[in-house]
């Protein structure tokens, strides 16, 4: 199998491949988690705000995989606690405690993380950023350190007997019963089967492949850094007038406010704009009692989510839920199209099955702690 794409999902199928059995390469022309699996909002996390839009089983993996992750990668993923401040012209105060029912009820017993809660008067740390004592909840979920679990992903491969190669990328590839594939190393390949795990670039890559373009729909994230607006470990999640919501945490010392929802054409090198600057200081200014301005903004990143195109109005409402396409005219060509962080390995579970691999083989296996 040849996997073409070093983020986490590519990663997280070359471990369950090689994991049953089958000889593995990965390659990745840039490094590992370069790109969209190091920028996106750090959280392990079942999308509270999918309930909206209705994706159930997105959100049951999702909070499946959050409980797996909290016990199979404890040094890696950590539960927290999650402030959400009530603004009744959002949504109603019983809208939002019962999405957070719902949201635990999903996770199960064995979720790993307390129950949601009322925000209290005397919740001393978590009301301290606020301008005035608020109302609201606090629910849990967890965060992770994004590129350093893709890493994990990719270690546990090549521990498993899969190749990786970064700074490779393919550049020819024809194709009958096999594959017969060029690489930028000058090296030729064959490969029964090929996943394209190429994120935003994965329609390009299928078009090398001469395959159908996917149904793709790149849509920009961008968070910034300011200096730190409080202590502690937890986070906030801040309700909008559009009805989105923008998360404050933690991230280096500092703390990170995010994520956008802006649309793009191509997967060139992502950077913040000024509207998406002003917008995310908008969203914490109108929480928090410091009052931020551009002059305050420290750092960013910014990803782009290959997200699958469902037809929906706004990018905000396209699903996150993952979806395979599988062409067999030929030799096997399975691209994945959208995806999370946290159901990387759910998703590679989903890729192996697709191809005739049905048995789950790594669903009670830990993942590598961190080196030193």
């Amino acid at each position: 199998m040849l996997v073409i794409g070093g983020g986490i999902n590519g990663c997280a199928v070359a471990r369950e491949a090689a994991l049953h059995g089958l000889s593995v390469l990965l390659v990745e022309r840039d490094a590992l988690a370069a790109h969209t699996s190091s920028a996106s909002s750090k959280l392990i996390h079942g999308g509270l705000r999918y309930l909206e839009t209705y994706d159930f089983r997105l959100v049951r993996e999702a909070l499946q995989e959050r409980a797996r992750l909290l016990r199979l990668a404890p040094a890696l993923v950590r539960p927290v606690p999650f402030v959400l401040p009530h603004v009744h012209a959002t949504r109603p105060a019983w809208l939002v405690r019962l999405g957070l029912l719902l949201y635990d009820t999903i996770g199960g017993r064995g979720r790993g993380v307390p129950a949601a809660r009322r925000l209290r008067a005397s919740d001393a740390a978590f009301q301290a950023p606020f301008a005035r004592t608020l109302p609201g909840f606090v629910y849990y979920d967890a965060m992770v350190d994004d590129a350093a679990l893709t890493r994990a992903y990719a270690a546990d491969a090549a521990a498993v007997g899969a190749q990786l190669r970064e700074h490779v990328a393919v550049t020819e590839a024809t194709r009958s019963e096999a594959w017969q594939v060029r690489l930028s190393s000058g090296q030729s390949i064959t490969a029964r089967i090929i996943v394209n795990a190429a994120g935003p670039w994965a329609a390009d890559v299928t078009e090398t492949l001469g395959g159908d373009r996917p149904a793709l729909r790149l849509v920009k994230g961008s968070h910034l850094t300011v200096t730190r607006l409080y202590e502690g470990d937890h986070a906030y999640l801040l309700q909008q007038p559009d009805r989105r919501v923008v998360f404050a945490f933690p991230w280096a010392g500092e703390t990170a406010i995010g994520t956008t929802d802006v649309p793009v054409d191509a997967p060139a090198d992502p950077q913040i704009s000024g509207e998406e600057t002003a917008y995310l200081l908008d969203a914490a200014n109108r929480y928090f009692a410091q009052a931020l301005t551009p002059a305050d903004v420290t750092g960013s990143w910014s990803g782009i989510r290959a997200l699958h195109d469902d037809g929906a109005a706004e990018a905000r409402t396209v699903t996150r839920d993952y979806h395979l396409e599988l062409d067999r005219s030929a030799a096997p060509l399975l691209t994945i199209v959208g995806g999370k962080i946290t159901t990387a390995r759910a998703l590679a579970e989903d890729v192996l099955a697709k191809l005739g691999w049905g048995t789950p083989v790594s669903r009670k296996r830990p993942l590598p702690s961190p080196l030193p």
